[in-house]
């Protein structure tokens, strides 16, 4: 039987790999960031370089994205820097296109800050980035169809895929508090579903999509008793974290009015915890929240760029719970008062979001400014952004410039500098330290 298959397989697939077209592309970018206050390396990983191949054959066409990551301090020279981002097939049948595979999707108008764009998870060691660079690929099926002027898009994920933390990290500049025993829950239905729906026009588009998943950050579960560490003195409670079940309707559209490009796109989060059957005091959170981005261009006719966007986090609704274990709800056994006590004094740790702009985790209203121009024939860009938070005293500078030596080799050099106040919990204040200089050049072939 194996002989039947094997047989008419390599008779397909050896006229494929004789007609079949191949395209290989690539960039390498060796770079480094240099650390203001002191000018020391900051020793975060980064991307060396990336190589796409596509291997194209009628209506069909296999896609591949490798990135190779290493970091300057003690690089471990291994298997594990190559990273396989993108792997996928693609079918052009006469209603649209098929995808299967690891891919990275990209949903929403707005440029960099989209709280729509829920299906991939996010790499926060590269949140400062901008489009499918700060991205991770996961597994999925994509089905898009076109019906007149609607562009109708289905996918589905049948195994879950967090957003990637810098954790324990030195350098990377905004602390998460996990504690090193912590433990996780992984969602028990791993089966996630999204659509959206395009309505093209004559000066723009307008979409509506809705996704039924699973957060991509993780967020408190609960507190279990540790008795070997309550019998020595220490912390009596081991931390446990979860992923929140949750849906995503959103709204987006573009219109570009002459020399003006108009933006906009909201999305609406309802979040539960899910119910996890394990023996442990559990934190519950029923949330809802509300994230939105505004954002104008103008283009002038000297090749001068302007954009100004508002991003906002919002907290609708809100209702947190906590369930204690069993033995702490006997009341009858005096010997757990004072852990009984310290639970309540704990309290359910703060509500976050676990999905949309990633932006979200230093600040919830911020105003970008940017500004790109391009001079000598477009050999040099130039690019400035400046940040400022609404609700804390924070502010972040972004100044850039890229200069063609050749066709395809490329100078680059971003200066980024922060500034925060001293309220508590500031995260420019903990992005002060992070304020750097990168130096790099870029191949591209």
């Amino acid at each position: 039987m194996k002989k039947l298959i094997f047989v008419p397989t390599i008779l397909v697939l050896i006229p494929m790999a004789i007609f079949a077209q191949l395209d290989i592309s690539g960039d390498l970018t060796p770079s480094g960031m240099l650390r203001i206050s002191d000018a020391s390396l900051i020793d975060l990983p980064f991307r060396l370089g990336n190589i796409a191949v596509d291997y194209g054959y009628g209506d069909f066409e296999l896609k591949t994205v490798t990135a190779l990551e290493t970091r300057w301090k003690d690089p471990e020279i291994n298997a594990d820097m190559f990273k396989l981002r993108e792997a996928y097939l693609m079918w052009y049948p006469n209603f649209g296109e098929v995808k299967l595979g690891k891919m990275i999707h990209a949903w929403g108008a707005a440029d960099a800050n989209n709280p729509t764009d829920n299906i991939s998870p996010y790499d926060y060691y590269y949140m400062f980035l901008t489009g499918t660079d700060r991205k991770q690929g996961s597994l999925s099926l994509a089905v898009k169809t076109y019906l007149s002027d609607f562009q109708i898009e289905v996918v589905t994920l049948p195994e879950f895929a967090a957003n990637r933390f810098p954790l324990n990290e030195p350098d990377f500049p905004i602390n998460i508090p996990i504690p090193e025993d912590a433990r996780y829950f992984y969602p028990e239905n791993e089966f996630e579903f999204g659509a959206r729906v395009q309505y093209i026009m004559g000066i723009g588009d307008l979409s509506a999509s809705y996704f039924k998943g699973n957060d991509r950050s993780f967020s408190p579960a609960g507190l279990k008793i540790d008795p070997i560490s309550l019998a020595l003195g220490g912390s009596p409670f081991i931390s446990h974290l979860t992923y929140r079940e949750t849906d995503v309707f959103g709204m987006d559209a573009v219109l570009f009015p002459g020399n003006w490009t108009l933006r906009g796109e909201f999305a609406y989060f309802r979040t539960t915890t899910p119910d996890i059957d394990y023996d442990m005091s559990k934190f519950i959170y029923d949330a809802e929240y509300l994230q939105s981005v505004v954002q104008v261009e103008y283009a002038f006719p000297n090749t001068v760029q302007l954009m100004a966007q508002f991003i906002s986090n919002n907290t609708q609704k809100l209702e947190t719970s906590m369930e204690m274990e069993m033995m702490l709800q006997d009341t009858s056994n005096h010997s757990f008062d004072p852990i009984r006590a310290q639970l309540l004094q704990t309290g359910v740790p703060e509500f976050s979001a676990g999905m949309g702009t990633p932006f979200a985790l230093i600040a919830d209203q911020v105003i970008i400014l940017s500004s790109m121009v391009t001079l000598f024939d477009n050999s040099l860009e130039l690019k400035g952004m400046f940040m400022v938070n609404l609700e804390q005293t924070g502010y972040m500078a972004n100044i850039g410039s890229t200069y063609s030596i050749m066709e395809g080799v490329n100078l680059e050099t971003t200066l980024g500098y922060f500034i925060g106040g001293d309220e508590e919990g500031n995260k420019f204040k903990q992005l002060e330290d992070f304020s750097n200089l990168n130096l790099g050049i870029s191949y591209s072939f």
